[in-house]
């Protein structure tokens, strides 16, 4: 349901970057957005490959609404004070929950996670490699993300999705420095624990892939594929030879140019977007913990108890989760990674320039008030 939103509502001018005329090229529609579409998405791929791309993304559209029903039902019959994973059962993105898991955006969770933690129990990584610990994993992550950048500032698209695959198994790195953390720890719940020194590296590692994506994004603006918008003239020019008004719409007298936006407004857009990243992190992290400490702490009476349990299974709980899974940190930065595939960046980053500020405000605002009440 994320990507099919973002295919939607993302806006893209391929044909002109081509140098081809666009539909509404007149004065009027110049500056008017164009909605993507399979077609411009994958303009360079046969008909069979199109239909394998319209295939895969209905087959991960319907997985991921499946499994956000799934969790949704599983979460009814939840109490997670009590919830423990039971010695020898595998993971299960279900079983046991935590305020963490269900509020960890639907790729992380649905894939990602449950790729690392079958990785781990499949090659007893945590056991064979014991000399590895998850900070080693997480300084390696780290080194992968420069990587990324690195593929991500070609002027390539091929490379630049490479990059993306080379961010995507910095992510998976990611999951699984947590996954051996788990298998060795005492505590297998899937949690945070900032008393940790591990807690705080991994945090900043995240923090520096985030910042490294970021630049490479820029340095790519900047330097590979600057982006442009029309000018053209007043919709009524001088015709010099006989001093009559001409039309500047029709093809004969078509005078408009291209400028380059300047450097420092691509790197503000730009900001904006790492900015939307770094508090949308920092405040899902301080809303997570305000709902562990409500769902996960042991109630003092069976009134309190009777209370916890009505708010753990409320609509209005799960659905500002669920707003969270989709604003998170880690799901911005997967918009990001799906419009560097769909060579839409510039696009993105215009169109969610202040939108994403708008909304994360009003989840924000919403969230409080359901903590405080």
């Amino acid at each position: 349901m994320t990507c099919t939103r973002l295919l939607t509502m993302m806006s893209i001018g391929v044909a002109r970057r081509n140098g081809q005329s666009s539909p509404g090229s007149n004065p009027s529609q110049r500056f008017s957005y164009f909605p993507i579409t399979m077609e411009t998405c994958c303009s360079g791929l046969s008909p069979n490959q199109r239909h394998c791309v319209l295939l895969l993304v209905v087959t991960v559209v319907s997985y991921y609404l499946i499994m956000d029903a799934t969790l949704y039902h599983t979460l009814q019959g939840v109490d997670l004070v009590n919830e423990k994973k039971v010695p020898g059962q595998s993971w299960s993105p279900f079983r046991p929950l935590s305020v963490k898991l269900i509020m960890q955006d639907p790729t992380t969770h649905y894939v990602i996670t449950p790729l690392s933690e079958l990785f781990n129990d499949f090659t007893h990584f945590s056991e064979v490699f014991y000399f590895i610990t998850p900070n080693m994993i997480t300084f390696t992550h780290v080194f992968l993300s420069f990587v990324a950048a690195k593929f991500i500032v070609s002027e390539s698209l091929k490379n630049r999705r490479i990059g993306v695959l080379i961010f995507e198994i910095r992510t998976f790195l990611d999951a699984l420095d947590g996954a051996v953390y788990r298998a060795r720890a005492a505590n297998k719940t899937y949690e945070s624990h900032h008393s940790e020194i591990g807690f705080w590296i991994d945090s900043t590692s995240d923090t520096i892939g985030g910042i490294a994506l970021m630049f490479g994004i820029l340095f790519f603006l900047w330097w590979k594929q600057p982006p442009r918008k029309e000018v053209g003239p007043l919709p009524w020019t001088n015709d010099d030879k006989n001093g009559n008004h001409i039309e500047t719409s029709s093809e004969k007298h078509d005078t408009r140019t291209h400028k380059y936006y300047t450097k420092k407004f691509i790197f503000w857009r730009c900001f904006c977007y790492g900015l939307l990243i770094g508090i949308a992190s920092a405040i899902w992290d301080q809303t997570m913990w305000s709902y562990n400490d409500i769902f996960m702490t042991p109630a003092k009476s069976p009134d309190v108890a009777t209370l916890q349990s009505q708010a753990l299974h409320s609509s209005s709980t799960f659905a500002v989760w669920w707003a969270w899974r989709m604003l998170e940190g880690q799901a911005l930065i997967h918009y990001m990674l799906l419009a560097i595939l769909c060579d839409s960046i510039w696009e993105f980053l215009r169109f969610v320039q202040y939108l994403g500020f708008v909304i994360l405000g009003i989840l924000i605002f919403f969230s409080y008030y359901h903590v405080s009440s």
